[in-house]
């Protein structure tokens, strides 16, 4: 008998060894994915800046924030970045406005599902 709770008690430390290790390395992932998502906030600071001052600066800062996007951004909100970039782009050269400030909302959605989860998806449609 004693040796049956002594192989149970094995047992349960072992399981209980290993979740906490799961549930650990989880925990430690996810926010070592939020803390990379902090280039999302940079590169909004960065855009902003440019936009406000539109000096050398602020346009080398805001393009070193797009390149750190590009290595730490989800693959959706890659897409939505670059469709709103190419808008961007077009805006400074033709003067064209189309589709400027949706494409800039749903790339703000889309960093936002991405660093919040599904659930706030559709939070700035209400602002609107």
């Amino acid at each position: 008998m004693k040796i049956i709770t002594a192989i149970i008690g094995i047992v349960v430390i072992v399981i209980m060894v290993c979740l906490t290790n799961f549930f650990s390395k989880k925990n430690e992932l996810k926010y070592a994915e939020k803390k990379i998502k902090k280039y999302y906030f940079l590169y909004i600071d960065c855009m902003s800046d440019n936009a406000n001052y539109s000096n050398e600066e602020s346009i080398l800062n805001e393009d070193k924030a797009f390149n750190l996007l590009i290595i730490t951004a989800s693959v959706d909100v890659l897409r939505k970045l670059y469709k709103f970039q190419d808008v961007r782009i077009k805006q400074l050269k033709y003067n064209n406005v189309e589709k400027y400030e949706q494409l800039f909302q749903d790339l703000i959605i889309e960093m936002r599902e991405d660093l919040y989860g599904k659930e706030e998806k559709y939070f700035l449609n209400y602002i609107y």
